[in-house]
């Protein structure tokens, strides 16, 4: 502690400023608003996931009644062959079969989107001009009126660019061959 008659030193100054400017920003709400707009945008970013788990959640939610008369058929057939076996399991094997059903009709979107098949798979080697650029290896653009996303090499809008393969929401494009001969005769 320093006497009334002393000077602070520049880095308690400091720390004491950087102190009461944070105080400053929790009582006029800043920090709470950042953090609401921080958990906004990853809820978003959740809700616009495609993994496995997401559809596996979506399509549970979605048809939880379908899956729950799923489970209940299953587990009477179960009852109707073997009523002593299954007597005490009868109302968790439900919930259980209604919580596994929806990852069984998952089963051949998930091994599609694995194995790389599309509707868009025709799309695969042809030549597109780009509706906007790529920058930083991403871009966008509209082909048969749905917007994909793009990854590729760095490119100006109206480039002509070759896909090279695709997933469910990206095109991966390089440049044709010509374009690339081009600039590398200019280097």
């Amino acid at each position: 502690m320093t006497e009334p008659g002393q000077p602070q030193n520049s880095a308690q100054n400091k720390s004491d400023r950087n102190g009461s400017a944070f105080i400053d920003r929790v009582r006029s709400g800043e920090l709470k608003a950042r953090m609401h707009y921080f958990l906004f945008r990853k809820g978003q970013e959740a809700k616009r996931s495609d993994s496995i788990f997401s559809r596996y959640k979506r399509r549970l939610s979605e048809d939880w009644p379908k899956w729950l008369g799923i489970g209940a058929g299953i587990t009477g057939l179960l009852m109707f062959f073997s009523p002593e076996a299954f007597s005490l399991w009868q109302i968790p094997l439900v919930f259980i079969l209604m919580l596994v059903a929806p990852a069984f009709f998952e089963l051949p979107n998930t091994l599609n989107a694995l194995f790389g098949y599309s509707e868009h798979q025709h799309l695969v080697g042809s030549s597109i001009v780009l509706t906007q650029p790529i920058t930083d290896g991403k871009g966008k653009t509209t082909l048969e009126h749905q917007e994909w996303m793009v990854s590729g090499p760095d490119c100006p809008a109206g480039s002509t660019v070759k896909i090279i393969t695709l997933d469910a929401k990206t095109l991966y494009v390089a440049l044709p061959e010509q374009e690339v001969l081009a600039k590398n005769d200019g280097t």
